[in-house]
């Protein structure tokens, strides 16, 4: 939450006749017994002044955020993606945020949470869903099924089967502006089941770099630093989705616009997958081995 501070002077003779010497703004993190960040009630701003602070704090939130990130240099000065070689797939890994995070959103299905880190900004999304967590693996695992649920995939194309639990696929995205050119990805995407009891299943991806796939006129290649799911099994037929994403330059405006909730895409795109999840929770999805 936002907490504002006005400084004013006064002479006593006189307290009505003050002066303004200072205003500042500060961001306070409310955490629990565990140091986690509690959930706040909703706010409903009252009418007028109210609604008009309520939206200048959260523009002051993007401002920030744009100004840490979107200005920042550093991240473009060397390519995102890697050359694709077989050795790239030994180790998938999905930005699993450590320590405290910062909850922007959350409402009764989704939760978004954000980690400002070193000279990247990290979003965390996660749910409880209805479904079992090998079938919901085997669903988002696929990502020829992700424009089903995903309006940022129009298309994914299976272009190389590494083997059974990698593959390689051409991904076609709407442009994010209007005057702007579609753009396109080459994604490693890796997972891996659970190795011992409690360990989450988890779906790795990877902006890699092909000969047979390079930049084209027609598409503005885009980069996949680092973003994939983990599920963990809550139960019987219940699992714990999350999904992590550390935002690269191109992807960031669109971020900071959702984490400082003047936009709510990325909460109605999360619920989208819940309810794909759930409408294909009895589906016999194929194995990569098989495609």
């Amino acid at each position: 939450m936002e907490v504002g501070v006005c400084v004013e002077a006064y002479r006593q003779e006189v307290e009505t006749q003050r002066r303004h010497i200072n205003s500042a703004f500060m961001t306070f993190v409310v955490l629990g017994a565990d140091d986690q960040p509690q959930k706040l009630p909703w706010i409903r701003p009252q009418p007028g002044e109210g609604e008009r602070r309520y939206r200048e704090a959260s523009a002051r939130k993007k401002i920030r955020l744009d100004r840490k990130y979107i200005v920042s240099c550093e991240q473009t000065e060397v390519p995102l993606s890697v050359p694709w070689d077989p050795s790239n797939q030994v180790r998938p890994s999905t930005p699993r945020p450590p320590g405290p995070c910062s909850l922007s959103v959350g409402r009764r299905l989704v939760r978004l949470y954000t980690l400002e880190e070193d000279r990247f900004l990290s979003f965390h999304m996660e749910m409880v869903v209805h479904v079992d967590a090998a079938q919901a693996f085997l669903l988002l695992s696929d990502l020829r099924r992700r424009p089903e649920w995903d309006k940022h995939y129009r298309s994914a194309e299976l272009v190389q089967r590494v083997d059974e639990d990698d593959a390689i696929y051409h991904v076609i995205s709407p442009a994010l502006s209007a005057d702007a050119r579609p753009q396109d990805f080459v994604i490693l995407a890796s997972r891996r089941k659970p190795c011992d009891s409690g360990d989450p299943y988890v779906i790795a991806l990877r902006s890699v770099t092909l000969p047979t796939h390079r930049e084209t006129p027609g598409y503005q290649r885009g980069e996949n630093l680092c973003s994939g799911f983990c599920l963990w099994r809550e139960g019987e037929q219940l699992t714990k989705v999350s999904y992590y994403n550390q935002a690269t330059p191109g992807f960031l405006n669109y971020v900071t616009t959702n984490v400082a909730g003047l936009s709510s895409e990325l909460s109605t795109t999360f619920k989208a997958c819940a309810q794909f999840l759930l409408d294909n929770r009895s589906d016999l999805a194929p194995s990569l081995q098989t495609l």
